[in-house]
Protein backbone atom coordinates (compact mmCIF):
# COMPACT_ATOMS: atom_id res chain seq x y z
CA UNK A 1 0.00 0.00 0.00
CA UNK A 2 1.29 3.46 -0.86
CA UNK A 3 2.37 5.93 1.75
CA UNK A 4 -0.31 8.61 1.65
CA UNK A 5 -0.48 11.98 3.37
CA UNK A 6 -3.82 13.79 2.95
CA UNK A 7 -3.67 17.57 3.22
CA UNK A 8 -6.69 19.82 3.59
CA UNK A 9 -6.29 23.42 2.45
CA UNK A 10 -8.45 26.48 1.95
CA UNK A 11 -10.06 26.41 -1.51
CA UNK A 12 -9.27 30.08 -2.22
CA UNK A 13 -8.12 29.66 -5.80
CA UNK A 14 -4.44 29.21 -5.00
CA UNK A 15 -4.90 25.89 -3.18
CA UNK A 16 -7.20 22.89 -3.65
CA UNK A 17 -9.59 21.76 -0.95
CA UNK A 18 -7.84 18.40 -0.53
CA UNK A 19 -4.52 16.97 -1.72
CA UNK A 20 -3.65 13.28 -1.54
CA UNK A 21 0.04 12.48 -1.88
CA UNK A 22 0.86 9.08 -3.34
CA UNK A 23 4.16 7.33 -4.01
CA UNK A 24 3.34 5.94 -7.46
CA UNK A 25 2.84 7.74 -10.79
CA UNK A 26 -0.90 8.03 -11.57
CA UNK A 27 -1.56 7.39 -15.26
CA UNK A 28 -5.40 7.54 -15.16
CA UNK A 29 -8.25 8.14 -12.71
CA UNK A 30 -12.04 8.32 -12.49
CA UNK A 31 -14.69 9.21 -9.93
CA UNK A 32 -16.90 6.48 -8.52
CA UNK A 33 -20.60 7.38 -8.89
CA UNK A 34 -21.00 7.98 -5.14
CA UNK A 35 -18.78 11.06 -5.50
CA UNK A 36 -16.92 10.19 -2.29
CA UNK A 37 -14.24 8.05 -3.93
CA UNK A 38 -11.87 8.16 -6.87
CA UNK A 39 -10.15 5.19 -8.43
CA UNK A 40 -6.63 5.49 -9.86
CA UNK A 41 -4.44 3.37 -12.10
CA UNK A 42 -0.68 3.73 -11.94
CA UNK A 43 2.47 2.72 -13.74
CA UNK A 44 3.24 0.08 -11.11
CA UNK A 45 0.22 -1.90 -12.35
CA UNK A 46 -1.93 -1.13 -9.30
CA UNK A 47 -5.56 0.05 -9.22
CA UNK A 48 -6.45 1.86 -6.00
CA UNK A 49 -9.58 3.41 -4.50
CA UNK A 50 -9.25 6.62 -2.47
CA UNK A 51 -11.69 8.02 0.08
CA UNK A 52 -12.07 11.76 -0.57
CA UNK A 53 -13.35 12.43 2.94
CA UNK A 54 -10.41 10.88 4.78
CA UNK A 55 -7.87 11.26 1.98
CA UNK A 56 -6.75 7.68 2.47
CA UNK A 57 -6.59 4.56 0.34
CA UNK A 58 -9.58 2.32 0.95
CA UNK A 59 -9.67 -1.47 0.71
CA UNK A 60 -7.21 -3.81 -0.94
CA UNK A 61 -5.26 -2.72 -3.98
CA UNK A 62 -6.07 -4.40 -7.29
CA UNK A 63 -3.04 -5.68 -9.18
CA UNK A 64 -2.42 -6.17 -12.88
CA UNK A 65 0.13 -8.69 -14.00
CA UNK A 66 3.77 -8.04 -13.19
CA UNK A 67 5.23 -5.06 -15.08
CA UNK A 68 1.91 -4.39 -16.84
CA UNK A 69 1.29 -0.71 -16.13
CA UNK A 70 -2.32 0.52 -16.01
CA UNK A 71 -2.98 2.92 -18.88
CA UNK A 72 -6.78 3.37 -18.85
CA UNK A 73 -9.68 3.15 -16.39
CA UNK A 74 -13.42 3.38 -16.59
CA UNK A 75 -16.25 2.76 -14.13
CA UNK A 76 -19.78 1.47 -14.72
CA UNK A 77 -22.51 4.00 -14.11
CA UNK A 78 -24.19 1.76 -11.54
CA UNK A 79 -20.97 1.93 -9.52
CA UNK A 80 -20.50 -1.82 -9.20
CA UNK A 81 -17.48 -2.43 -11.46
CA UNK A 82 -14.11 -0.91 -12.31
CA UNK A 83 -12.54 -1.81 -15.65
CA UNK A 84 -8.80 -1.32 -16.08
CA UNK A 85 -6.66 -1.67 -19.17
CA UNK A 86 -2.97 -2.56 -19.10
CA UNK A 87 -0.28 -1.67 -21.59
CA UNK A 88 -0.01 -5.32 -22.61
CA UNK A 89 -3.67 -5.32 -23.69
CA UNK A 90 -4.97 -6.95 -20.52
CA UNK A 91 -8.55 -6.01 -19.60
CA UNK A 92 -9.55 -6.60 -15.98
CA UNK A 93 -13.00 -6.15 -14.40
CA UNK A 94 -13.06 -5.56 -10.63
CA UNK A 95 -15.87 -5.59 -8.08
CA UNK A 96 -16.08 -2.16 -6.43
CA UNK A 97 -17.17 -3.50 -3.02
CA UNK A 98 -14.78 -6.41 -2.64
CA UNK A 99 -11.96 -5.29 -4.99
CA UNK A 100 -11.94 -8.86 -6.28
CA UNK A 101 -11.23 -9.70 -9.91
CA UNK A 102 -14.48 -10.57 -11.69
CA UNK A 103 -13.30 -11.13 -15.25
CA UNK A 104 -10.09 -10.92 -17.25
CA UNK A 105 -9.19 -11.18 -20.92
CA UNK A 106 -6.52 -9.91 -23.30
CA UNK A 107 -7.13 -7.50 -26.14
CA UNK A 108 -4.88 -8.19 -29.16
CA UNK A 109 -3.55 -4.60 -29.28
CA UNK A 110 -1.42 -2.89 -26.63
CA UNK A 111 -2.36 0.23 -24.67
CA UNK A 112 -6.12 0.00 -25.29
CA UNK A 113 -8.54 2.92 -24.89
CA UNK A 114 -11.76 2.08 -23.00
CA UNK A 115 -15.37 3.34 -23.10
CA UNK A 116 -18.53 1.94 -21.46
CA UNK A 117 -22.00 2.28 -22.99
CA UNK A 118 -24.54 4.34 -20.98
CA UNK A 119 -26.51 1.21 -20.03
CA UNK A 120 -23.34 -0.55 -18.76
CA UNK A 121 -23.88 -3.47 -21.20
CA UNK A 122 -21.01 -2.90 -23.62
CA UNK A 123 -17.30 -2.13 -23.34
CA UNK A 124 -15.53 -0.60 -26.33
CA UNK A 125 -11.81 -1.36 -26.48
CA UNK A 126 -9.76 0.45 -29.10
CA UNK A 127 -6.23 1.02 -30.32
CA UNK A 128 -6.10 0.84 -34.12
CA UNK A 129 -9.58 -0.64 -34.51
CA UNK A 130 -12.42 -1.05 -31.99
CA UNK A 131 -13.67 -4.29 -30.48
CA UNK A 132 -17.01 -4.33 -28.66
CA UNK A 133 -17.33 -6.70 -25.70
CA UNK A 134 -20.06 -7.59 -23.26
CA UNK A 135 -19.21 -6.89 -19.63
CA UNK A 136 -18.66 -10.64 -19.27
CA UNK A 137 -15.86 -10.45 -21.84
CA UNK A 138 -17.73 -11.95 -24.80
CA UNK A 139 -16.70 -10.43 -28.12
CA UNK A 140 -19.79 -8.84 -29.69
CA UNK A 141 -18.57 -6.89 -32.72
CA UNK A 142 -15.68 -5.07 -34.36
CA UNK A 143 -15.36 -1.63 -35.95
CA UNK A 144 -12.65 -1.01 -38.53
CA UNK A 145 -11.12 2.40 -37.88
CA UNK A 146 -7.65 2.03 -39.38
CA UNK A 147 -6.10 4.88 -37.41
CA UNK A 148 -4.51 5.15 -33.97
CA UNK A 149 -7.28 5.77 -31.40
CA UNK A 150 -6.55 8.12 -28.50
CA UNK A 151 -10.04 8.66 -27.10
CA UNK A 152 -13.56 7.22 -27.37
CA UNK A 153 -16.99 8.12 -26.06
CA UNK A 154 -20.45 6.58 -26.47
CA UNK A 155 -23.31 8.92 -27.35
CA UNK A 156 -25.87 9.47 -24.56
CA UNK A 157 -28.31 7.03 -26.20
CA UNK A 158 -25.56 4.43 -26.65
CA UNK A 159 -26.12 4.05 -30.40
CA UNK A 160 -23.01 5.92 -31.59
CA UNK A 161 -19.32 5.79 -30.75
CA UNK A 162 -17.05 8.79 -31.30
CA UNK A 163 -13.35 8.06 -31.80
CA UNK A 164 -10.62 10.67 -31.48
CA UNK A 165 -7.66 9.71 -33.67
CA UNK A 166 -4.26 11.13 -34.56
CA UNK A 167 -5.75 12.96 -37.53
CA UNK A 168 -9.54 13.26 -37.12
CA UNK A 169 -12.76 12.46 -35.29
CA UNK A 170 -14.95 9.64 -36.61
CA UNK A 171 -18.40 8.59 -35.42
CA UNK A 172 -19.67 5.02 -35.90
CA UNK A 173 -23.01 3.27 -35.60
CA UNK A 174 -22.50 0.85 -32.72
CA UNK A 175 -25.08 -1.63 -34.03
CA UNK A 176 -23.55 -2.15 -37.48
CA UNK A 177 -20.08 -0.60 -37.25
CA UNK A 178 -20.73 1.78 -40.13
CA UNK A 179 -19.01 5.18 -40.29
CA UNK A 180 -21.84 7.73 -40.03
CA UNK A 181 -19.92 10.99 -39.49
CA UNK A 182 -16.48 12.11 -40.52
CA UNK A 183 -13.67 11.92 -40.66
CA UNK A 184 -13.75 15.44 -39.24
CA UNK A 185 -10.36 16.94 -40.05
CA UNK A 186 -9.08 17.76 -36.61
CA UNK A 187 -5.52 16.60 -36.11
CA UNK A 188 -4.53 14.72 -32.97
CA UNK A 189 -7.53 14.37 -30.61
CA UNK A 190 -6.47 13.29 -27.08
CA UNK A 191 -10.05 13.58 -25.77
CA UNK A 192 -13.54 13.63 -27.27
CA UNK A 193 -16.91 14.11 -25.52
CA UNK A 194 -20.60 14.32 -26.37
CA UNK A 195 -22.89 17.02 -25.01
CA UNK A 196 -25.47 15.72 -22.56
CA UNK A 197 -28.24 15.86 -25.16
CA UNK A 198 -26.06 14.27 -27.86
CA UNK A 199 -26.40 17.22 -30.25
CA UNK A 200 -22.75 18.30 -30.11
CA UNK A 201 -19.25 16.86 -29.99
CA UNK A 202 -16.33 18.44 -28.14
CA UNK A 203 -12.74 17.64 -29.07
CA UNK A 204 -9.34 18.77 -27.81
CA UNK A 205 -7.09 19.73 -30.72
CA UNK A 206 -3.66 20.95 -29.84
CA UNK A 207 -4.08 24.10 -27.77
CA UNK A 208 -7.74 24.57 -28.69
CA UNK A 209 -11.16 23.04 -28.06
CA UNK A 210 -13.61 22.71 -30.92
CA UNK A 211 -17.31 21.95 -31.04
CA UNK A 212 -19.26 20.28 -33.86
CA UNK A 213 -22.88 19.55 -34.69
CA UNK A 214 -23.01 15.77 -34.18
CA UNK A 215 -25.52 15.28 -37.01
CA UNK A 216 -23.95 17.36 -39.76
CA UNK A 217 -20.31 17.57 -38.66
CA UNK A 218 -20.46 21.34 -39.06
CA UNK A 219 -18.11 23.17 -36.69
CA UNK A 220 -19.97 25.42 -34.26
CA UNK A 221 -18.29 28.77 -33.75
CA UNK A 222 -14.58 29.46 -33.60
CA UNK A 223 -12.04 27.30 -31.74
CA UNK A 224 -11.89 27.95 -28.00
CA UNK A 225 -8.50 29.45 -27.25
CA UNK A 226 -6.55 30.30 -24.10
CA UNK A 227 -4.32 27.33 -23.38
CA UNK A 228 -0.65 27.60 -24.35
CA UNK A 229 0.01 23.85 -24.27
CA UNK A 230 -1.64 20.75 -25.71
CA UNK A 231 -5.02 20.01 -24.11
CA UNK A 232 -4.87 16.45 -22.82
CA UNK A 233 -8.14 16.03 -20.90
CA UNK A 234 -11.77 17.23 -21.02
CA UNK A 235 -14.62 16.79 -18.56
CA UNK A 236 -18.23 17.97 -18.78
CA UNK A 237 -20.22 18.94 -15.71
CA UNK A 238 -23.22 16.70 -14.89
CA UNK A 239 -25.69 19.38 -15.99
CA UNK A 240 -23.75 19.91 -19.22
CA UNK A 241 -23.19 23.64 -18.72
CA UNK A 242 -19.45 23.75 -17.90
CA UNK A 243 -16.52 22.13 -19.70
CA UNK A 244 -13.21 21.72 -17.86
CA UNK A 245 -9.95 21.29 -19.76
CA UNK A 246 -6.50 20.25 -18.55
CA UNK A 247 -3.41 21.11 -20.56
CA UNK A 248 0.33 20.59 -20.66
CA UNK A 249 0.60 24.30 -19.86
CA UNK A 250 -0.17 23.27 -16.23
CA UNK A 251 -3.55 25.01 -16.21
CA UNK A 252 -7.10 23.75 -15.73
CA UNK A 253 -9.58 26.06 -17.43
CA UNK A 254 -13.37 26.21 -17.22
CA UNK A 255 -15.60 27.11 -20.18
CA UNK A 256 -19.24 27.85 -20.81
CA UNK A 257 -20.16 24.68 -22.72
CA UNK A 258 -22.68 26.53 -24.91
CA UNK A 259 -20.79 29.69 -25.85
CA UNK A 260 -17.19 28.60 -25.36
CA UNK A 261 -16.51 31.64 -23.17
CA UNK A 262 -13.82 31.11 -20.47
CA UNK A 263 -15.20 31.31 -16.91
CA UNK A 264 -12.16 30.70 -14.75
CA UNK A 265 -8.99 28.73 -14.16
CA UNK A 266 -6.72 27.33 -11.51
CA UNK A 267 -3.01 26.90 -11.95
CA UNK A 268 -1.42 23.55 -11.23
CA UNK A 269 0.60 20.92 -13.02
CA UNK A 270 -2.10 18.56 -14.28
CA UNK A 271 -2.49 15.60 -16.60
CA UNK A 272 -6.24 15.00 -16.25
CA UNK A 273 -9.40 16.55 -14.82
CA UNK A 274 -12.78 15.08 -13.85
CA UNK A 275 -16.02 16.57 -12.54
CA UNK A 276 -17.55 14.88 -9.52
CA UNK A 277 -20.95 13.20 -10.10
CA UNK A 278 -22.65 16.00 -8.14
CA UNK A 279 -20.85 18.72 -10.09
CA UNK A 280 -19.69 20.35 -6.84
CA UNK A 281 -16.02 19.42 -7.24
CA UNK A 282 -13.40 18.65 -9.83
CA UNK A 283 -10.48 16.34 -9.22
CA UNK A 284 -7.18 16.72 -11.01
CA UNK A 285 -3.82 14.96 -11.03
CA UNK A 286 -0.81 17.14 -10.33
CA UNK A 287 2.72 16.12 -11.17
CA UNK A 288 1.60 12.54 -11.69
CA UNK A 289 1.60 11.76 -7.96
CA UNK A 290 -0.98 14.03 -6.34
CA UNK A 291 -4.78 13.98 -6.48
CA UNK A 292 -6.17 17.49 -5.96
CA UNK A 293 -9.82 18.17 -5.13
CA UNK A 294 -11.26 21.60 -6.00
CA UNK A 295 -14.65 23.18 -5.48
CA UNK A 296 -16.43 24.20 -8.68
CA UNK A 297 -16.67 27.70 -10.13
CA UNK A 298 -19.87 29.71 -10.05
CA UNK A 299 -18.46 33.19 -10.45
CA UNK A 300 -15.03 34.82 -10.82
CA UNK A 301 -12.74 36.60 -8.41
CA UNK A 302 -9.46 38.41 -9.10
CA UNK A 303 -6.46 37.06 -7.15
CA UNK A 304 -2.97 38.49 -6.90
CA UNK A 305 -0.16 35.89 -6.82
CA UNK A 306 3.56 36.61 -7.01
CA UNK A 307 3.02 39.91 -8.85
CA UNK A 308 0.90 38.22 -11.53
CA UNK A 309 -2.85 38.55 -11.79
CA UNK A 310 -4.91 35.42 -12.47
CA UNK A 311 -8.61 34.57 -12.52
CA UNK A 312 -9.64 31.84 -10.12
CA UNK A 313 -12.96 30.12 -9.37
CA UNK A 314 -14.88 30.95 -6.21
CA UNK A 315 -16.43 28.01 -4.37
CA UNK A 316 -20.20 27.60 -4.31
CA UNK A 317 -20.15 27.38 -0.54
CA UNK A 318 -18.60 30.84 -0.39
CA UNK A 319 -21.44 32.47 -2.30
CA UNK A 320 -24.31 34.17 -0.52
Amino acid sequence: MSSVTPQRLDNNGTHPYLVIFGRDYISCFEYLPDGRHVVTGSRDGIVRVWNLESGKQEGAQMEHKLEDRVTKLTVTRDGTKIISGGWSGSIMVWDVETHKLVKEWTHPESGPVLAISPDDRLLAVGHWNVDIYSMEGRHADSIEVGDSIWSMCFSPDGNKLACGNVSSIRVYDVNCGRLILGPLDAGWVPDVLWSRDGSRLFGSLGRTIRCWNSDTGQQIGDPWTGHTGTICSLSLSPDGTILASASWDEIVRFWNATTGDPIGQHLHRVSAVRFSPSGEFVASVRGGRKICLWQVVTRLEQCQISNFEYVFPVARSAMI
